[in-house]
């Protein structure tokens, strides 16, 4: 009777093992799947420029009163779109719709964020005649940008 018990036993291993090996593959494919989607979902919230800016330290830029002494990124709101406060007098820089703004930022080297992740921002003062509320909405639309990519913003008062 003993030995009939180990055949039955040996028979029934190929299947055990066929079992366990399903489950293993299902246990696998499962916790993989949910470790890349939470990965994946990581990925929307952080912006290319959190990763790689430090968050801003405030006590850098606090005492800066004029933007000719500011050394962050430098925004302007015009009807039309934004400009960037060149880097250096031979740096060109189109005027941009607010969409392309964040592209264009995390095109910078780390040596232009030397406060770390904020920058400033100022509307145009010089306006012609119906230019109030496109520069609204190009500020607005802006600064939403900015705060969802992780962008500390420093707005100014238009000269």
């Amino acid at each position: 009777m003993n030995m009939q018990s180990n055949r039955a036993k040996m028979r029934s291993m190929p299947r055990l093992a066929a079992y366990l090996l399903g489950a293993a593959i299902a246990l696998v494919s499962c916790s993989r799947t949910t470790s890349l989607q939470t990965a994946a979902d990581a990925g929307k919230d952080r912006s290319a420029l959190k990763n790689r800016i430090p968050p801003a330290n405030p006590a850098k830029y606090r005492s800066v009163v004029d933007a000719r002494e500011w050394q962050n990124p430098y925004l302007m709101v015009h009807a039309k779109g934004i400009d960037a406060r060149p880097i250096n007098a031979a740096t060109e820089t189109p005027t941009m719709a607010p969409a392309d703004v964040i592209s264009y930022l995390e095109k910078l080297p780390s040596i232009a964020w030397p406060y770390g992740l904020v920058i400033a921002v100022q509307e145009n003062g010089l306006r012609g005649p119906g230019d109030d509320s496109q520069i609204k909405r190009n500020r607005e639309e802006l600064v939403r940008l900015l705060e969802k990519a992780g962008v500390k913003v420093e707005l100014w008062p238009s000269a």
